[in-house]
């Protein structure tokens, strides 16, 4: 009886190792961009759809079938401590750095463009969500600005 309690011992040890080596690999798995932009995307649908092109973002605007208006941003000019929603308007919203106007914004069937100063998305949200949109745009710009950057910190 005295040999098995060592190697009871060592089996325990071995066995709790594996499963706290199995539980850290699977909580660590990075969140890619197309993870990130599925899950914006699913909180500014069915109206909005954005992509990210060369540092580039590009969201677009659908009444239907037909795309309404479509802005188009550098994923550098934008000012990450600025984001919020206004709950009245139900826009969820990231301003420029600066005063500066970084958002080039085509208006298809007024045949307009402009330059604003905030990239904005109409979205109905709750302080969860917020919360979540915050960190989605935050990962999804650092992964275009620092090509070393990860992180498997969920959004909600």
């Amino acid at each position: 009886m005295f040999r098995l309690k060592p190697i009871l011992t060592l089996r325990i040890i071995a066995l709790v190792v594996t499963i706290l080596s199995f539980r850290q690999t699977v909580n660590a798995q990075e969140i890619s961009m197309e993870q990130t932009l599925t899950y914006i995307n699913g909180k500014i649908s069915p109206i909005g759809n954005i992509d990210v092109i060369r540092g580039v973002i590009i969201a677009k605007f659908t009444e239907g079938v037909d795309i309404y208006r479509e802005d188009q941003v550098l994923c550098k000019s934008l000012d990450l401590n600025s984001m919020g929603y206004d709950a009245t308007q139900k826009v969820f919203y990231i301003n420029c750095n600066g005063t500066s106007k970084c958002v080039d914004r085509q208006l298809f069937l007024k045949k307009i463009q402009r330059d604003y100063a905030r990239l904005s998305f109409p979205a109905t949200l709750d302080p969860k969500s917020v919360a979540g949109m915050k960190k989605a745009f935050t990962h999804m710009i650092k992964l275009v600005l620092d090509p070393k950057y990860e992180s498997s910190e969920p959004f909600e």
